[in-house]
């Protein structure tokens, strides 16, 4: 799986589908960041959010992307003295020690399988997450619309060909955070609950 193919004209795609909406969902999500926080970004595409971000004075970015044509991106939007570390890869790639009260995951959990999340993805990311951290998850919610309905189907057909994403259908994310013992402390829906933003914390 890599958006490498489709990285030069993503974020000029997201808007012509989805107007400023998905990028609206990223910022509440971001607006919860305190300043002098350690924060890991998996995930987070060509950087479109990457100086909203520091605006928030963090002491520490990790960003990490699976996508070097992303990634490559995401650097050249960053001044050179910003505290961020760029890191090719996925969230096995994270230092073993590093600890984050922040992790945001933008429309990350939404394009791998249940059982990738549970297994492999999931308590990875939770190893980093120490008391009173948070997951800052924005990604698709179930779509209950026809509209809403129509739209993954064609998403999820278009990444398929593209990106060589596995899931054919939604993935039910929420729930399997729930199952992991997370809670949902604050939420935000956007678009007519197309798009979702939240906080979640260890129950």
């Amino acid at each position: 799986m890599t958006f490498d193919r489709v990285a030069p004209f993503y974020d000029l795609l997201a808007r012509l589908a989805f107007g400023q909406s998905l990028r609206r969902a990223q910022l509440w999500g971001i607006d919860h960041i305190r300043p002098g926080s350690r924060v890991l970004v998996l995930g987070g595409g060509t950087g479109g959010t990457l100086a909203h971000l520091l605006a928030r004075q963090p002491s520490y970015v990790l960003y990490v992307e699976a996508s070097a044509v992303m990634l490559k991106m995401a650097k050249q939007r960053t001044q050179p003295h910003a505290p961020v570390a760029f890191v090719l890869g996925t969230e096995r790639d994270v230092p073993a020690m590093e600890l984050f009260e922040y992790i945001l995951l933008p429309f990350v959990l939404d394009v791998h399988l249940i059982d990738t999340l549970t297994t492999h993805m999931l308590p990875r990311l939770l190893a980093h997450l120490p008391a009173g951290g948070q997951l800052i998850v924005t990604d698709f919610d179930r779509p209950q619309r026809y509209w809403q309905r129509a739209y993954m189907w064609v998403m999820l057909r278009f990444f398929r060909l593209t990106a060589g994403i596995p899931v054919k259908t939604w993935t039910n994310w929420p729930q399997t955070l729930w199952q992991a013992g997370l809670v949902e402390q604050d939420v935000c829906l956007f678009r007519a609950g197309q798009v979702r933003s939240g906080c979640w914390v260890r129950a």
